[in-house]
């Protein structure tokens, strides 16, 4: 048996400012001193449950979209007002229904919207009264941008959610193929030598009594394969421990939306032309900085820029919080410093309405210590 809800979960807030949008019709009508206002109030009601029910896009949808039409037809007709519709009109636009009956919907509310405009009297009318033409159309021409506007909106959402279950997958494709590939290399290498290690062993063992002379042989062999296995387990464990600068920019992504702070990057492409000890160097500046953002910034939007000019990418991290006024020298600062340093990069510190670090990295090979 599933639990009722009165709102989706995560909209209970959205929902109920809606609804309290009903309070000025049904403030408007009191007191309910006569039959036309106790049916109004009743409809105000059953408007509100019908909104409320659409809010779960279930497979009645479309009727309860059509039966606020009606109640709004109603009020406009009788009473004159015109803002019931943009209920139905804003929900329409993030509704999941197909092309084809979005439009249908949005053509019934255009008609139903003009006969209410053309008979009803929405120039001096019953709530609220005076001449209110202007508001009148204020609301009409809401109500008719409202669908296309609210489904527009929720498309860019759903591209958003899209982006973000492609990128965990992809996350999830790179992360298979890394260890695939250690995998690969830990058979071919150190499989291959421990097999000769073990082999040559067998030997030596076996010829330990009868032939000592040649045991010292195969010791220092299995010696020599020994140091080039322990160069090559190095040499995997050091192509491990680097880092380019997109896989940072995944966790980046991941670490600030946690926070809530919105992150938009430009032409990072060109941290590709970074060569591996550069990759792994910026990409650890990278985690300082936005570890900084997310814990003193207070921001809410956060932009890296990639630039390039002559021998140098210049790359720039920029927040909208409360800027440089509270900074403290040790909050990472050093870290990013030393690690800047060690590809002969520089960097800066600026206030522009929050805080801009612009850093400075030559285009060339930077040899290991």
């Amino acid at each position: 048996m599933n639990k009722f809800r009165l709102f989706p979960a995560g909209e209970t807030i959205s929902s109920l400012i809606w609804l309290l949008f009903l309070l000025i019709p049904m403030m408007s009508l009191y007191p309910y001193d006569t039959f036309l206002k106790q049916i109004a109030g009743l409809s105000l009601l059953l408007f509100a449950w019908f909104y409320r029910n659409t809010l779960f896009d279930g497979k009645y949808f479309i009727y309860w979209i059509v039966l606020q039409y009606l109640i709004a037809l109603f009020y406009v007709l009788t009473l004159g007002f015109i803002q019931l519709f943009m209920f139905p009109a804003w929900k329409l636009g993030f509704s999941k229904i197909r092309n084809r009956t979005f439009w249908q919907l949005f053509i019934l509310q255009i008609i139903l919207m003009t006969i209410g405009l053309i008979f009803g009297p929405v120039r001096y009318p019953v709530l609220g009264g005076g001449d209110q033409l202007v508001m009148t159309i204020g609301f009409s021409l809401f109500t008719l941008v409202a669908p296309l506007a609210g489904q527009e909106f929720y498309h860019q959402q759903e591209q958003r959610k899209q982006y973000y279950q492609a990128n965990k997958r992809m996350e999830g494709v790179i992360k298979g193929e890394e260890r695939n590939r250690i995998a690969r290399e830990l058979h071919d290498s150190l499989g291959q030598s421990l097999s000769v290690m073990t082999i040559k062993l067998d030997l030596a063992q076996k010829i330990l009594y009868k032939k000592p002379a040649l045991v010292e042989n195969e010791l220092k062999e299995i010696e020599t394969i020994s140091r080039s296995t322990l160069k090559t387990v190095r040499e995997i464990v050091s192509d491990m421990r680097q880092r380019t600068v997109a896989e940072e920019l995944i966790d980046v992504n991941q670490a600030l939306t946690a926070a809530k702070i919105i992150l938009t990057t430009e032409n990072e492409e060109l941290a590709a032309e970074l060569v591996p000890p550069q990759q792994t160097e910026f990409s650890g500046i990278l985690r300082e900085a936005v570890t900084n953002i997310v814990r003193h910034s207070k921001a809410s939007y956060c932009t890296i820029a990639f630039q390039k000019a002559q021998n140098y990418l210049q790359v720039s991290i920029k927040d909208n919080g409360i800027g440089t006024k509270d900074i403290i020298t040790g909050n990472g600062l050093t870290g990013m410093k030393e690690r800047i340093e060690k590809i002969n990069g520089s960097f800066v510190i600026q206030e522009d309405k929050g805080t801009l670090l612009r850093f400075n990295i030559p285009l060339k090979e930077v040899e290991n210590d």
